[in-house]
């Protein structure tokens, strides 16, 4: 399981989702890189239509970004918690998706 991000083709910068120009160096290609895993950052819940609650989170994909804002799968306990990565199609999107690692 991974998410795909996008990395700029001149100076690496990663980002999500996918931008025309690279906010670090303007450049105009990027080719998409796999990310497994990353820091939890912060959360919240909020109501969701599909389920009782949507936990939302902010999340740094490890080791070089970029900073998400992901779905997660069950409640994390404390930020800095390790993160693994997926992707999730809803409402035929491609959405970033995230579960607590084992401790």
């Amino acid at each position: 399981m991974s998410l795909h991000v996008f990395q700029c083709r001149a100076c690496g910068h990663r980002v999500y989702p996918a931008r025309l120009w690279c906010p670090a160096c303007g450049h105009d290609q990027a080719d998409t890189v796999a990310v497994d895993e990353a820091e939890l950052l912060a959360w919240t819940q909020m109501p969701d239509k599909d389920a009782d609650v949507a936990i939302i989170g902010t999340a740094r994909a490890l080791p070089d970004g970029p900073v998400l804002v992901l779905r997660l799968q069950d409640t994390p306990r404390q930020a800095g918690e390790r993160l693994r990565l997926f992707e999730r199609t809803m409402h035929d999107r491609v959405l970033p998706w995230a579960t607590r690692l084992p401790d």
